[in-house]
């Protein structure tokens, strides 16, 4: 991967323009030089920043699952009993599903590339590591407020909670109908509260 910078604002343009491409059109069906040329940048400077394709959507998907931790974070920080941390977590994922559902299809879409990328599935590996990381650190402080009682170790209930949460969003991105119904929702949030030693 290459080791330019990615902070500048040509970069930055680079990532937007790669967002707006590959929703539009799809991972397959979206080139270098659309994106380049949605960006306002030749494809050599692209290439100066970004080595490939690939690389470009595990950028995407990264800038989009950074924002979502930092909403996450912020939800472990201001709970203050198991309804609430059950309430913000379904929340979380529910804001992320209604607000961008792109962001989501580009994840699925690298799920399915890492098959074949090795430098997608390094980076997927990387990102849901962190994810996992900072809800099980959420969870942890959560447990020394004493507002938690989770019955399995902390590592497993942050994995099970990012599982359920990524296969429901999944279904509902095959059957848009189950988003659209509260009790999906609702038994999401049964089963945080369960999972966090709450009952339901």
């Amino acid at each position: 991967m290459t080791a330019r910078p990615r902070s500048d604002e040509k970069a930055q343009a680079i990532i937007d323009a790669a967002r707006r491409c590959l929703s539009e059109k799809g991972y397959v069906a979206t080139t270098i030089a659309e994106i380049a040329a949605s960006a306002g940048v030749s494809r050599g400077l692209l290439h100066y920043y970004f080595e490939s394709k690939e690389e470009l959507l595990a950028q995407v998907v990264r800038a989009g699952t950074d924002a979502y931790m930092e909403l996450v974070e912020a939800m472990f920080a201001q709970s203050e009993s198991a309804e609430d941390l059950a309430k913000g977590l379904v929340g979380a994922a529910r804001a992320l599903f209604e607000s961008d559902p792109t962001f989501v299809n580009l994840t699925m879409e690298c799920w399915t590339l890492a098959h074949e990328s090795p430098l997608v599935a390094r980076e997927l590996e990387d990102l849901y590591r962190q994810f996992r990381d900072a809800i099980c650190e959420g969870l942890e402080e959560a447990v020394g407020r004493g507002i938690i009682e989770p019955a399995i170790p902390l590592e497993g209930l942050a994995a099970l909670l990012l599982a359920i949460t990524d296969g429901l969003v999944m279904q509902f991105l095959i059957h848009p109908e189950l988003a659209a119904d509260e009790r999906m929702w609702e038994a999401l949030e049964l089963a945080a509260r369960a999972l966090l030693g709450h009952g339901v």
